[in-house]
Parts: C-alpha cells; structure tokens; sequence
C-alpha cells in the first residue's frame, strides 16, 4: 500500500508527541492505530496554511528521494518508475567478503530487494562495518568488537534518514550486528523487522571426544582441540583432521553462541519471523543460500507489506512483554551473558525501562532446556531440523513462562504463532529439547548476575547449567593487568586447580573495548583446568566461553573499582546462593588499598582520534550495557 497523508500523520504524530498540538492548539495525545479516523478528520479540518505545515512535517508532500529526478537519473534510476513505487524499503545489512558470519549479506539484499520490486516497492541499500570475534579475539584488534555494535546501528539509522527510508529490512549476522539491526527500528520505529543471514552447518570426525557428538561439532571443538593440541593431549594430525571437517561452510558460530543468542532473542521478541534464528546460512562454502534461508527473504517481504498495511510499528512489539519472553527463551536454551550488554542497548533505544537486575529476575525463574553448546552436546542447526526456536518457545508457553499476548511481526501475537507448533510429546523420544518438569538443570544454573566487594554495581557468572560442589568456589587470585599476560601463566603452566585468574583492565574504558576473554577460557578446557580454575574479569566473555567465568565487573577497573585493590594471593570467593563475588579482607584493608588507586589513563599508542578512544570517553559501564 502508499502511505495516505492520513496515515503519514498519524505514524508523525505517534512519533513525534505533542505534533497535532504544536500544530492546531489541540491537546491531543499521540494517536494510536485505532484514531485513524479521529486524526484523518482532525487534518481535514485544518486551514490550508497549517495542512502544509503538517504535511511538511509528516512527510506528506511526497518522498524527498522519490522526488529528486536529478539525482534519480544521475544513479540509473528512471523517475517516473521510481514515483510509482508504493514504499522505499531500506535494505539494511554489514556485508563483507572478509569473513563467514557476514559474507552472504550482499546475495541476501539483493534477494531482498528484487523481492520489494515484486511487492511494489523500492529497496535502497545501506550498509556498515562487520567485526568477527573469530578473527580478532586474542589479538589487540579485538577492542573493535563491542564498539562496532553502536557504529553499525548508527550507520543503519543516518542510511535511513538520509535516503528517507519509509520501511526497514535490516540483515544481521554476528553477534554486534544481530544487536545493532535491532536498535535503528527500536530507535525510528518506522515499520521494519529482522532476516539473519543464518548459521553455520556442523561437521563431525570419526574419532573421540569428538565422536560421539555426530553431526555436531562447531568452532567450539575446533578451539579445544587446537588447546588439546598444544597441551600435548591430541595429535597435530588429529587438530588437522578436527579442522577441516567442523565448519563445511559460511554462516555464525554454530550452537549457542553470542550470534544465536541474538537470533533467537530476536525471533522470541518477536522481531523476527519463526524459525528464523535458527536455519544454516548454506550447504558448504561454494554453494548458494540455504533454500530456508531464500524462503525466509521472500516471508519476511510478505511479512514486511503485512506490517504496513497494519501500521504495526517496533515498539508495538519491542515492549516489555516482548524483552520479557527474549529474556526467558535466551535463558532456557542457554544464552551468551553477552546477552545483556545488548539487551540493556536495545531496550535503551526501546525506551523500555530494563535494568540488569530486572533481567536477573526473569532469568533466575527459567530452567535450562535445551542441549545445545557449549554446556550440551548439540549445534543450533541440529535444532532447526526439530523445529527452531518455537519447539523451545512452545514448552516455555504451554508451561506459562511467556507472554502469549505479545505482538509480533507476522501480525499475529506469540500465542497464535505457537499454536500449531509440535509439542515435546508430538516429537516422541529425543533429548535435544527436555521438558520444564525434567530439564538440563535447574533455573539459577546458568547465568546470574552478583554483586559483593569485587562488584559494588554488579557483574555477571556463566555456570552454564552446572553447580558448584560446594555451594561456592574459593581459589587463590592471581592477578594479570592484559589478557596475554594471563595466557602466557596458563600454557606455561603457572595456573593450577584452586587458582582464580584475575584479568582486569580490559573494560569498556580501560580495554577500550572490552574484549572477549575467550581464548583464556578456551585454553583453560583444552588443558583440563575449566572446572577447577575460575576466571574473573571486568572485560567480557564469548558464547563459546564455558567453565566457571565471571565478567563485566563494575565498576571496572580503569574506573577505580575494587578489581583494580586485588593482589596476587588473595583468597577470592565466588557464592552463587547468595549470589556474591568477594575478595575474603577486611573492609579496612580493602579500603587502604582502595584510597591509593584511581581512574586509569589510555595508553598513548592509542591515537587522538582513533575511535577506541572517541568510544572509551563516551561509554557507560557494563552494568548499563555500554551504551553512549
């Protein structure tokens, strides 16, 4: 459909509160679908000269990219063909050929917007920088990651303005990217939704401990095995055999990793179409899309065209019901605790009032129920062959955990989505997807977010559905100022069962950029050490990162918080029950050595103008998501 001037003003005034009385006097409040006609004759009873202001200002004296005949003709465009397309889509994707989790963007967008075409409409490319933590984790360049969350999202949104985009079709792919296609719909809340380009097929090797997870095997088994490797427990040929059979081809890391952590929060909103966070992004590295993944382009076009003729907009959806079941479903399949961090900056750009702890008492109520890496055995694809994310939903719903009134993009709420999905009862006998009364582990096994003397904010614990022997874990802090300082004393052997690794400025400020931890966790399994050792930090963790792992501690400690007070020797006490992260001295102590430490300078070979250090001056903490 076109957009009538009725409707533009009613999308203005929705947007832009107090619209219809900066305009006539009126006390009007911002008008819902449902005063369609109430504004339709408010603006026909307007004199003409304040019918011209409102049309300026809703957009109603037509699409200004429409309109430009020069510049149409000038980029290829033929204007009268142009005039009479019913939408200008943006077509909103971070493509790059450099890496997996992104190079299908481009075949996607064209896919898209020939699918427009077809609708009616117009698709206007735009596009943004995309980071893979699979080729910058252990290395300085890992600061980029996080910060290019918020460059893409603003990418997106001035693409958007800029081209005077109507409507909104935005890729994601890894991780950052599947947090930043939220935050321009949440940010506009012009109509829109999410396609992602999809994960990556498993593999599978005849030989143990991998063998007997099948067609399972992701980047995870990759990364451990070239730590069993170097720790001298596997063959380099065997590494070799693990490497070339893991990852067939393009797509996101595949199990619950930080990228399906995002898809399937994406799907549970609401934000994207069922059974979209799940499907593989191809068949291997030279063929095309995956069949689901072109039947997905087309639905989400259709879905798109349904949206506008509802005029359901984002935050129609992106409330708090919708965060609520985004929450519950991460939380059940086992979600990355970056989950939080993007949570806390979409709901920001929602205008959702959501806090870390709010997140926490959802969380701390759901069971984990699906096996999938790194705390089962299964990759997310091995899901998407059951049925997706709604097979998980579905359990959640029918046992009261979700809102089945909450809206979402089909036009349809959760409840009708879910109603002809298979129950766990109709899949008969497997153990992929356990039921609430039997599930993997107990709700508060996964993650939980503390706080103590080490975390006066807070900071988050990755259990990953398993539970200390003792209730709490006591270890011995040895402390390390960079993350390669931390891997040296683990691969030489420095680091035994009962120590705490103690990594610290490596912050939203003081990393800049809060790099993942990753390989630390990785080579702490490879080496047999991930249920002895723990590892705290105020830098960040993978969705690969399994063990006992607490990050995100605020205030950090570039900021001058209590991390930075720990010395080699303390004896640090991490307490799930009470949910506390502690450093065992007294508080006299900690505070003698509080007063004698302070905010952290930058180092100078970060340049004036660099945006890492544009990003460090500007970020807020962990707590509050990193957001600027």
């Amino acid at each position: 459909m076109t957009y009538s001037p009725a409707l533009r003003l009613t999308s203005a005034s929705r947007n832009h509160p107090g619209l219809l009385q900066s305009i006539s006097g009126n006390n009007e409040s911002r008008p819902t679908s449902s005063q369609y006609w109430t504004v339709l004759i408010t603006y026909r009873q307007l004199p003409s000269n304040l019918k011209s202001k409102v049309d300026w200002m809703a957009g109603n004296q037509g699409n200004h990219w429409k309109r430009a005949s020069l510049e149409l003709r000038a980029a290829g465009f033929e204007p009268e063909s142009i005039a009479a397309k019913n939408n200008i889509v943006t077509v909103a994707g971070a493509y790059t050929n450099a890496h997996r989790c992104n190079n299908r963007v481009e075949r996607i967008s064209d896919l898209l917007s020939e699918s427009i075409a077809r609708h009616g409409g117009q698709g206007l490319l735009v596009g943004a920088p995309a980071v893979s933590d699979a080729l910058t984790q252990g290395s300085a360049n890992a600061n980029y990651s996080l910060v290019s969350r918020d460059i893409i999202a603003d990418s997106f949104e001035i693409g958007h303005r800029a081209h005077h985009g109507e409507a909104m079709v935005v890729i994601s792919g890894c991780d950052k990217t599947g947090a930043a296609a939220m935050m321009p719909l949440a940010r506009t809340n012009d109509v829109g939704l999410v396609i992602y380009p999809g994960t990556s097929s498993p593999g599978c090797v005849d030989f143990e401990p991998w063998a007997s997870k099948g067609n399972n095997l992701t980047i995870l088994d990759w990364a451990e095995a070239r730590a069993a490797m170097r720790a001298g427990r596997i063959s380099s040929e065997e590494f070799e055999e693990v490497e070339r059979n893991v990852m067939p081809g393009s797509g996101t890391c595949g199990a619950m990793f930080t990228a399906n952590t995002m898809s399937t929060i994406t799907e549970a909103m609401g934000m994207m179409l069922p059974r979209g966070a799940s499907h593989p992004a191809d068949y291997d590295a030279a063929s095309d899309i995956h069949d689901d993944v072109k039947a997905q382009v087309e639905a989400t076009t259709q879905a798109l065209y349904t949206l506008i003729e509802a005029d359901i907009r984002p935050r129609d959806i992106m409330n708090i019901k919708g965060f609520e079941n985004a929450i519950t479903t991460a939380y059940a399949m086992g979600g990355s605790t970056n989950m939080y961090l993007h949570l806390l900056a979409i709901a920001r750009d929602a205008e959702v009032d959501l806090t870390i702890d709010h997140i926490q008492q959802i969380g701390e109520r759901v069971p984990l129920i699906a096996n999938l890496q790194p705390h089962g055995p299964y990759s997310m694809v091995a899901l998407h062959e059951l049925g997706g994310v709604p097979i998980v939903m579905k359990e959640l719903l029918d046992n009261g955990f979700l809102h089945g009134d909450a809206m979402t993009v089909t036009g349809n709420t959760l409840a009708e989505n879910l109603a002809d999905v298979a129950s766990l009862d109709d899949l008969g006998t497997q153990d992929l997807v356990q039921p609430v009364a039997d599930p993997a582990a107990q709700p508060n096994n996964h993650i939980t977010v503390l706080h103590g003397n080490l975390a006066p904010e807070s900071c988050v614990l990755k259990l990953g559905g398993k539970t200390l022997q003792t209730g709490e874990f006591r270890g011995i802090a040895k402390v390390f100022e960079n993350e390669p300082d931390a891997m040296t004393a683990i691969q030489s052997g420095v680091i035994v069962a009962g120590d705490v690794v103690v990594v610290r400025n490596v912050g939203p400020k003081g990393g800049p950029g809060m790099p993942e931890m990753v390989m630390l966790t990785v080579e702490l399994q490879g080496r047999g050490l991930g249920k002895d050792v723990a590892l705290i930090t105020d830098g960040r963790f993978s969705g690969v990162s399994h063990g006992i792992l607490i990050g995100h501690i605020c205030p950090e400690a570039a900021e001058g918080g209590p991390l930075a007070a720990v010395l080699d020797g303390d004896t640090i006490v991490i307490d799930p029950v009470t949910r506390t992260l502690n450093v065992d001295i007294e508080d006299d102590e900690l505070n003698q050595r509080m007063a004698k430490i302070g905010p952290k300078d930058l180092p100078n070979t970060i340049p004036n103008g660099s945006v890492l250090r544009r990003y460090a001056l500007h970020v807020s903490s962990a707590h509050y998501g990193c957001v600027q």
